[in-house]
């Protein structure tokens, strides 16, 4: 079965629907699709979730409340804002009406579902891993009055290679062009916040190739010649950026 008629399932048997987002590219990761459909199903709540609150400054996290007001901000891996997340869940169980309260947790692969459901739910043991697809199938997890239902990551149809490569959809080493997803990543990065990639390679470059180039030779990438490994050196920058490892703070 296709992901998307895994998460429909979700989406139809969920009472609240949290949709994870990567807080440092909002505007790639949040998914419209899943928002759509949420918001044309009656008696649905949605919450929207930035995950990896920690990698953003103060200011980017003020705009995007301004922007998102009823969301809120965690980091999985820090376990930062859970706490919060977990007591907004609670009291909209109590006051339900109902025996118990149905989440639906939702988002792309790798994005951190299941590290957010095993802190909301300690004993679910969900599987995590940083490879995207580690999900395969939809699972309950009760918690009390409360059911999480944790699914599959979702790719929309025609998502391009770039943005799949920037939201850890896609695996660096899978990637069929990884120089071209760099690049874009770079640029994102560059405009998003120069100087991020500079600092954190001890790199420079006045152009996106540029800097591919200093940052594979400052990581010592290279091949007989003495030439710049650039396959390597662009899976390397996918990686790193895919694994929280590069901070726009």
């Amino acid at each position: 079965m296709g992901f998307w008629p895994v998460v429909l399932n979700v989406l139809r048997n969920s009472d609240v629907i949290l949709l994870l987002v990567d807080a440092r590219m909002p505007e790639i990761s949040q998914n419209s699709e899943i928002i759509n459909k949420v918001e044309n199903m009656k008696g649905k709540r949605l919450i929207v979730v930035f995950n990896k609150s920690d990698l953003i400054n103060r200011k980017e996290i003020d705009v995007l409340k301004k922007e998102y007001p009823r969301a809120l901000f965690v980091s999985a891996a820090k376990k930062i804002g859970v706490g919060n997340l977990k007591s907004t869940i609670k009291n909209m169980a109590d006051n339900w009406g109902r025996d118990s309260l149905r989440v639906g947790v939702v988002g792309y692969p790798n994005i951190g579902k299941s590290t957010l459901i095993n802190l909301l739910a300690p004993k679910a043991n969900a599987k995590v891993s940083s490879v995207s697809g580690t999900t395969k199938e939809t699972q309950w997890i009760r918690v009390g009055n409360i059911r999480y239902l944790d699914s599959p990551g979702v790719i929309p149809f025609g998502d391009k290679k770039t943005k799949l490569g920037l939201t850890a959809s896609k695996n660096p080493h899978k990637i069929r062009n990884p120089e071209k997803v760099a690049i874009d990543t770079i640029e994102f990065l560059m405009a998003k916040k120069p100087g991020t990639l500079e600092k954190y390679y001890n790199a420079s470059g006045d152009t996106s190739y540029e800097l591919l180039e200093s940052i594979g030779k400052a990581k010592g990438f290279l091949v007989k010649g003495g030439k710049i490994d650039e396959n390597r050196t662009a899976i390397k920058i996918i990686d790193d950026w895919q694994k929280g490892k590069i901070s726009l703070k």
